[in-house]
């Protein structure tokens, strides 16, 4: 069914999950059969698992994915056309949809990329409750650990040797445990409040609250390798969901 604006009340909070047609490196990968399921699947399924969401909302320009989207029991919005080129950030298409549907700044949207299902109904509670514990007056952006220390980074100079990215730290050590950790943003989990993202120019906002999850749940696939990683995870997921239930 297609998305109508909350109706008041308790402020409302909804998944959001942005999925475009085209893809340069995994082409239609929002579809890709991963063990039998479309990828978006395991993202739908893991929202409405979690217990935290009214609804879980679909955003695409593209009929065969809504369509697959409401087989699985979300809602969908149809992205204008103009918003589904590879160039158009998330911050303005959801910026679009609130526009359109005219949702208070209270409402809460909980932003689930579909290219992360390795996400588990666990870590969607988890962030949530980290953004009520603060109010929800501060973003919460799940992020991972870099497996390897981002200052000892190199750089590829103009005559094709290395250079160190941060020399002072580079000569100061090279072991990995004399580095502090550095976490990147994985977009598995993004809570905020419609007030906050109508003014953002960026998904992440003014310095969010992290939510760490571990490597092996923040895969966003970008390679076709990748697709094999996750098939490989979620077939072993099956497994032992069907060797629990068995006992």
């Amino acid at each position: 069914m297609g998305v109508r604006g909350d109706s008041g009340g308790k402020a409302a909070v909804h998944a959001f999950i942005p999925a475009r047609r085209g893809s340069k490196r995994v082409p239609h990968k929002n579809l890709i059969l991963v063990n039998g399921k479309p990828l978006i699947a395991y993202t739908i399924e893991t929202a409405l698992q979690s217990g935290v969401f009214g609804r879980v909302i679909v955003n695409s320009e593209d009929d065969e994915i809504l369509a697959v989207a409401r087989s699985y029991g979300a809602d969908t919005y149809l992205r204008p056309p103009e918003l589904a080129s590879d160039t158009t950030y998330i911050i303005e298409i959801i910026q679009e949809m609130i526009r359109a549907l005219e949702w208070s700044d209270d409402t809460v949207l909980g932003v689930l990329f579909p290219t992360c299902p390795l996400r588990t109904a666990q870590d969607i509670q988890g962030a949530y409750q980290l953004f009520r514990e603060q109010g929800g007056a501060t973003p919460v952006v799940s992020v991972t650990s870099y497996e390897y220390p981002i200052q000892l980074a190199l750089n590829i100079a103009e005559d094709n040797r290395l250079d160190p990215v941060f020399p002072e730290d580079y000569r100061r050590s090279t072991r990995h445990n004399d580095h502090r950790r550095m976490y990147r943003a994985n977009f598995a989990i993004i809570f905020n409040t419609v007030g906050e993202l109508k003014t953002q120019t960026n998904l992440i906002g003014r310095r969010p609250i992290p939510y760490i999850v571990p490597p092996e749940r923040a895969i966003d696939v970008d390679d076709p390798h990748q697709m094999l990683f996750i098939e490989t995870i979620l077939s072993g997921r099956a497994a032992s969901t069907k060797n629990h239930a068995g006992a």
